[in-house]
């Protein structure tokens, strides 16, 4: 059974407290989500482990994939534990940050991270609660960092630091991430998305990670640091997928930089065909209110345009009053867009690949015979993001005998996925032709694209399009 929507963007809802329940997450999959993030910033292992359990469950019930992906904490600098809170911060005081994981006054503010003076110098910026709260380093000692508070507000425990531009090379992998790797390995996540990255070299030491453990399960960089926007290049062409983190990357460049940036990492991603998220306060206001601001949908629509393969929501689902609500909403604005969109093709000459003209040449031949679906035949799942990374406006249907795979390709833009058991007797044509069938998706007469590596060879090799008349 296909239960697929007429939508070609995909939407990643973050499980928590107000979605954890098996019959609210059956709703959110009804709802539109393709794609659910499990928070390792929140919660125990117990926890995600009883929520990866009720997301299997569903999808075998549903009978439809759904990825799996894990959001590792990485080296994230949070307040630690104030006496009274809120603790305000008038402008023009000042304040110490403490390595200390307990406050002892209200002129401190402890810090949970031992090396916090090894990363800043008098000048440096630091700010407080997603940016709201900005200090100004003054003063270092091995102990402690001296600031005077340039914007107050009102700080609680457990809010985030951010100091743009932080001295050292601090590991995007933490000793504790390799500890939530090893769960997510034994677990069988789908994806593991990698916080803080500056450079390709947090992506490498991710999969080094994993490859000690055994697993090639595929690597998220979420840009949010000003570094990985100084890298992007190297970042995106050494990671297997890309989140564009804004809420902590707007604190990092300036929020007024934050779009352009955006529709630069979305493009690079498109062009080396890397699935693409796009995150944070997509639909904040949808938290406490019930219907989304016409920003919030203008701001959903324009990275959609942009190229996004997938929306991200936070929050919104993980502890918001309405998260069913937020999910179709984010699903109507998605369907209302594509409706507008037009395929642009690029000419297969400029291929620089056999399997990049494959890509090419699939997505224009579909539209030119108008055929109803472009099919994948994939085992990797590359023959899938060949054909999406063009953005076709065709369905595309990726049938691989990998079930790794196929909820993996859950994340790739217009592509639904199916697990169909290799066959040495039956040709390629006939069994993708059987399923199309078995899966009611298809009529005698209809036309689709049928791509694949033939005969059957390593795994990533494209090099057979097929134009396919249904029969009876």
């Amino acid at each position: 059974m296909s239960c697929m929507p007429l939508r070609y963007t995909k939407i990643v809802c973050t499980i928590g407290p107000a979605t954890s329940e098996e019959n609210m997450i059956v709703e959110l999959v009804k709802a539109g989500m393709d794609a659910a993030r499990l928070n390792f910033s929140h919660g125990s292992h117990s926890e995600h482990l009883q929520r990866l359990k009720s997301l299997r469950k569903i999808s075998e019930e549903l009978k439809i994939n759904i990825s799996v992906i894990q959001d590792l904490p990485g080296p994230k600098l949070r307040v630690g534990k104030l006496l009274r809170e809120p603790l305000k911060l008038e402008e023009g005081s000042i304040v110490k940050l403490s390595n200390s994981p307990f406050q002892q006054n209200d002129q401190e503010i402890p810090v949970l991270f031992k090396n916090l003076s090894k990363l800043v110098e008098v000048g440096s910026e630091v700010y407080l609660a997603d940016g709201t709260i900005r200090l100004r380093v003054i003063d270092i000692s091995k102990e402690w960092v001296s600031c005077r508070v340039e914007l107050g507000g009102l700080l609680t425990t457990g809010k985030g630091i951010n100091i743009p531009k932080a001295k050292g090379d601090v590991s995007a992998i933490t000793e504790e991430d390799i500890e939530h790797i090893k769960f997510g390995v034994q677990n069988e996540v789908d994806y593991i998305a990698v916080s803080f990255v500056r450079s390709a070299r947090d992506i490498l030491r991710a999969k080094e990670v994993l490859k000690g453990f055994n697993s090639d399960i595929p690597v998220i960089a979420k840009i949010e640091k000003s570094e990985a926007v100084e890298n992007i290049q190297e970042i995106v062409s050494s990671c297997d997928a890309v989140m564009v983190a804004r809420g902590d990357l707007g604190v990092e460049i300036g929020i007024e930089n934050v779009p352009l940036v955006q529709k630069k990492v979305i493009k690079l991603a498109n062009l080396l065909g890397k699935p693409v998220i796009t995150a944070t306060q997509i639909l904040i206001s949808m938290l406490s209110q019930p219907t989304p601001t016409r920003a919030e949908v203008s701001d959903i629509a324009n990275a959609i345009l942009d190229g996004t393969d997938a929306l991200m929501l936070s929050e919104e689902t993980a502890v918001g009053k309405y998260p069913l609500e937020a999910v179709r909403v984010l699903a109507r604005v998605a369907a209302s867009t594509e409706r507008e969109m037009v395929y642009q093709p690029k000419p297969v000459i400029d291929a620089e690949s056999v399997e990049e003209a494959i890509g090419r040449a699939a997505c224009q031949v579909a539209n030119a015979v108008k055929a109803k679906f472009i099919v994948a035949y994939t085992r990797s799942g590359s023959t899938a993001r060949l054909i999406a990374k063009h953005r076709p406006m065709i369905p595309i249907k990726a049938f691989t005998p990998n079930t790794k795979v196929a909820r993996r390709l859950s994340i790739v833009w217009g592509t639904e996925s199916f697990y169909a058991q290799e066959s040495a007797n039956a040709p390629l044509p006939d069994m993708v032709e059987e399923h199309l069938k078995k899966l009611d998706l298809v009529r005698q007469g209809d036309t689709v694209i049928v791509v694949a590596g033939m005969p059957t060879g390593p795994v990533g090799s494209t090099n057979m399009i097929r134009v396919q008349k249904i029969e009876k």
